[in-house]
């Protein structure tokens, strides 16, 4: 006999669904990517929006095998995207393909669709940026350009930089970062010569991502108890070390996945390129200035991700943003204009 979902499940379901087309429908809006993802993406958007994916789970006992079914065609366009690095899709929908998983253990006993791990990003490719001069103007407050290409966008960073004005009642709070930021010095300092990556770029990423906490994963900030639980998930590999982690290991695998460790252009506008890409361009191609970088400036208003996947124009971040706090560093004496 049928049994029907809980409402508490069907919320689960519905939410699912709008997160899985807004994630779908930003990928394939996203000209960076080759067409064979655009066009899985585009596939997989119109199920979605045929509300395909509560039918398929409407009766579970009847529909597993059709639910599952949709978890694989998930699967399928993650493939396809890692295939193709260069774009963010596949960090987009391990959210999604993360709570399909979960919905899915909650539906039947089938254990063999699980939502896979975020895998190593490819590093962004060298172009020299450091001849470049800022833009004319830089672009309205709280809107970018929506490339990701670190050639086209170069001088619109240094424009935007130089036109950044911190807020009078967030000044305080910006130097106290940095002065923080600056106390690590030597920790940082000596990982960057490891890896081969700027001092206060270390400690920019361990403010955003860990509020300096050296008992987290530089990649996300979770504990260095286990793996990597969020995106990027299952960090570092088992081949790398097994929990629980020395913060400078961890460190090492979130810098190096991403192969910061390669370049050897560390111009201001490759900095603010890496430390956005290091956050993820889902702000970008909504036209909008990240508050990753721009948090507590005019450059920023509003518009946050939530959660995963889940954005609100309306939220405003309450974090200082990278290029801020790099702009106060400067701003002290502490670091050099890159």
């Amino acid at each position: 006999m049928a049994t029907e979902l809980s409402p508490e499940l069907r919320a689960q379901i519905e939410s699912l669904q709008k997160l899985g087309l807004a994630q779908l429908m930003a990928i394939s809006e996203d000209f960076s990517h080759p067409d064979e993802v655009l066009n899985a993406a585009r596939v997989l958007a119109e199920k979605l929006a045929q509300s395909k994916l509560e039918a398929a789970a409407g009766v579970f006992q009847e529909n597993t095998s059709a639910f599952a079914g949709l978890v694989t065609d998930f699967v399928a366009v993650t493939t396809i995207a890692r295939k193709h690095p260069g774009g963010d899709a596949v960090a987009l929908l391990t959210p999604t393909l993360r709570k399909l998983g979960q919905i899915q253990a909650t539906l039947s006993d089938f254990a063999s669709e699980v939502a896979p791990s975020a895998g190593t990003s490819v590093a962004d490719p060298e172009v020299p940026v450091a001849h470049i001069k800022a833009a004319a103007g830089a672009p309205a407050p709280n809107t970018a350009s929506t490339s990701k290409s670190l050639k086209d966008i170069a001088s619109e960073y240094l424009a935007m930089f130089d036109a950044a004005v911190v807020a009078p009642a967030r000044l305080a709070e910006a130097d106290r970062r940095a002065k923080t930021l600056a106390s690590f010095r030597s920790t940082y300092e000596s990982l960057g010569l490891t890896v081969k990556v700027p001092w206060y770029f270390i400690g920019l990423i361990h403010c955003m991502e860990s509020n300096f906490n050296f008992g987290t994963h530089l990649h996300n900030g979770d504990t260095l108890m286990h793996r990597t639980s969020h995106v990027p998930a299952g960090r570092p590999l088992s081949d790398v070390a097994d929990p629980p982690f020395s913060w400078v290991t961890s460190a090492t695998d979130a810098l190096t996945m991403l192969g910061f460790n390669i370049h050897s252009d560390w111009s201001l506008a490759a900095v603010l390129y890496r430390l956005e890409r290091y956050n993820g361009f889902g702000y970008r191609i909504r036209g909008l200035a990240t508050p990753y970088l721009w948090s507590f400036s005019d450059r920023y208003s509003s518009g946050k991700f939530v959660q995963d996947g889940v954005f609100s124009f309306e939220v405003v971040s309450k974090q200082c943003g990278a290029a801020v706090i790099l702009k106060r560093l400067i701003a002290l004496g502490i670091v050099q204009r890159p």
